[in-house]
């Protein structure tokens, strides 16, 4: 098949009509697209490697410094980070920032994204499958600091590396920026342990009201614990109902920035606080020390715990 036909066949009006300049319906004016982001948007052609077929290098970083990101790496010690975008692939449009050399060991922040239309996976408040958002997915996020060790202070997180830098509410105005500049409705994020979502939650909520409920429930029994031993607990099954026994399981659920629409109306609602207030209420759970402390122990004689 000849490379004429293939990208026939990947236009579809649909996707046109969606784009925010051509929706009759957009709550702000957008400006014209360029002639790379239609194509990025309707082919998956970025020729350019910018992000989302928009961005070069200078106006990513116009953004990252902008939202604070470059000049708190700066205050760590890293005054000139590099900057590499990979954007050929639509799914995968990752912006990454080194100290020194693009290698994997010298990784200061990466964002791998894509900008797709999403559909709710069953029936939530006002929406059903057949509702369509236009979001940004966050693939991966990652912030570290290559020549720092974890200390007694800051251990390691679970899934953690190497320690971050702190720079989690610089990331969120830099989604909330891209999220504006690109006529969102939302950013989302499933976050795959406890302490990903605590950070997260500080401008995302659940999409799903009774899954905000219960994480918001799991933040209060679980406040006052040093939060490295807190998600741990959590990822080892030790945050237990009370009356069964059983492990409370860490469950990956879209969380959502809302920035405009009936995405940000659900999730500021009266109704979705009614349904999160509920399961609140209803959750109950207790962090077993014993099994922690026993599950620690054989993670140590394994040589699991570094």
């Amino acid at each position: 098949m000849d490379r004429t036909r293939k990208r026939s066949q990947r236009f579809d009006l649909r996707r046109l009509l969606a784009f925010p300049v051509l929706r009759a319906d957009r709550e702000k004016p957008s400006p014209s697209p360029t002639e790379g982001e239609l194509l990025f948007e309707l082919t998956g052609e970025n020729p350019g490697n910018l992000l989302f077929g928009r961005f070069d290098p200078g106006e990513v970083l116009s953004r990252l410094a902008r939202a604070g990101i470059l000049e708190g790496i700066s205050r760590r010690g890293i005054p000139d980070p590099l900057l590499r975008l990979e954007c050929e692939d639509p799914a995968d449009q990752r912006v990454s920032l080194y100290s020194g050399a693009a290698s994997r060991d010298r990784l200061l922040f990466e964002a791998r994204m894509e900008l797709c239309r999403f559909h709710p996976r069953k029936a939530i408040g006002p929406f059903t499958e057949e509702n369509s958002f236009r979001m940004l997915i966050i693939h991966w996020l990652g912030l570290s600091h290559p020549d720092r060790p974890f200390t007694v202070d800051r251990p390691r997180l679970p899934g953690q590396q190497r320690p971050g830098l702190g720079l989690m509410p610089q990331c969120l105005e830099l989604l909330r920026g891209l999220g504006r500049e690109l006529a969102l409705d939302g950013v989302l994020d499933v976050p795959d342990h406890f302490h990903a979502a605590l950070f997260y939650s500080r401008a995302f909520r659940f999409l799903e009201p009774g899954c905000e409920g219960r994480f918001q429930a799991m933040v209060r029994t679980l406040k006052g614990i040093p939060l490295a031993l807190a998600s741990e607990a959590v990822e080892l099954g030790c945050l237990v109902d009370p009356v069964t026994g059983e492990p409370v399981q860490w469950e990956a659920a879209e969380q959502v920035l809302p920035v405009r629409g009936p995405l940000r109306r659900h999730l500021l609602s009266s109704g979705y606080r009614v349904l999160r207030d509920q399961a609140f209420s209803a959750f109950r759970g207790t962090v077993d020390w014993d099994d922690y402390r026993e599950k620690i122990a054989m993670k140590k004689s394994s040589g699991n715990t570094p």
